[in-house]
């Protein structure tokens, strides 16, 4: 009968993603760059809600990558704004990430997730348990390289004598910004931040945006100790978007700096070289990391 179908529905997609390790990652992704859309109730005509990541358009292949992966939905382009959605709408899809991310989340974003929750119990006779904040350690799980992944940006500073510089100065960063409240509950992030810059062992930050007038948290790593656990750890939970490429070329700076030559010839070149290819400027791009990507 239904009930039989729905509890054995329920613990299908219970058993097969519960040890998912790719699901951290995802909720991440989500919590970074992702919100749930749900109808007003008031509305004649009704729609599914949906979920969506969006996506700089270079990081395409990643956003097809989860439509294969999720099984359903579609992407939407936003050429204007350089970027891509993913959207998922189908209840199929929608239950598959609900039980993907439930009991990962870390941030006030949570409160979406928790009203698709109650949306499919009450139009989908699913019996699904909102499940709290997570807060285990960050070094226990990928939950961080997808918020990097969202939020997270990987330079390399080279400052140089005829800059009018007292000295050379090369530096590796990793740089993460979030907004201080979300908009729709005014809850803080300041937990999760807080608890972002003590793994990384820097300091957090405050800024205003001046043209929006937005108030963000943001934290820079960029001591040695800092590098270091941030290479640990993303060798162990690996990024995803082309943030994946940077990180790898960012890495062969931090080496020269751990080994003490950065400031050779050959360490110097290595810099210049590694600056203009990063970031903006990458025109090289391989996908091959995608392929241990799984649920």
């Amino acid at each position: 009968n239904k009930k039989e179908v729905l509890e054995f529905n329920s613990k299908y997609y219970s058993d097969n993603y519960k040890d998912n390790k790719f699901k951290e990652y995802l909720a991440g992704l989500f919590e970074g760059d992702g919100h749930i859309w749900i109808q007003k109730d008031n509305q004649k005509k009704k729609h599914n809600p949906r979920f969506c990541i969006t996506f700089s358009l270079k990081n395409e292949p990643l956003a097809k990558k989860f439509l294969e992966l999720i099984g359903s939905g579609f992407i939407r382009y936003k050429t204007q704004e350089n970027a891509c959605v993913l959207i998922v709408s189908p209840v199929i899809g929608l239950k598959k990430l609900v039980h993907l991310i439930n009991g990962e989340l870390r941030t006030p974003k949570i409160h979406q997730l928790h009203k698709l929750i109650d949306w499919l119990n009450k139009n989908h006779n699913t019996n699904l348990t909102k499940l709290p904040l997570k807060n285990s350690l960050l070094s226990e799980d990928g939950w961080l390289s997808g918020f990097i992944d969202s939020d997270g940006s990987f330079s390399v500073q080279h400052t140089k004598l005829e800059d009018n510089a007292k000295k050379r100065k090369i530096s590796c960063r990793l740089r993460i910004e979030q907004r201080m409240l979300d908009p729709i509950t005014n809850e803080s992030y300041f937990k999760i931040l807080t608890d972002i810059s003590n793994f990384f062992n820097c300091s957090l930050l405050t800024r205003k945006q001046k043209s929006t007038g937005n108030e963000y948290y943001t934290l820079t790593a960029s001591s040695k100790i800092s590098l270091e656990i941030i290479v640990n750890y993303l060798e162990k939970y690996p990024l995803f978007s082309s943030k994946h490429l940077d990180h790898n070329d960012w890495k062969k700076i931090v080496q020269l700096i751990f080994e003490n030559k950065h400031y050779t010839e050959e360490g110097i070149s290595k810099t210049d070289a590694v600056k203009k290819s990063m970031n903006r400027q990458r025109i090289k791009f391989t996908w091959d990391h995608l392929n241990i990507l799984s649920f």
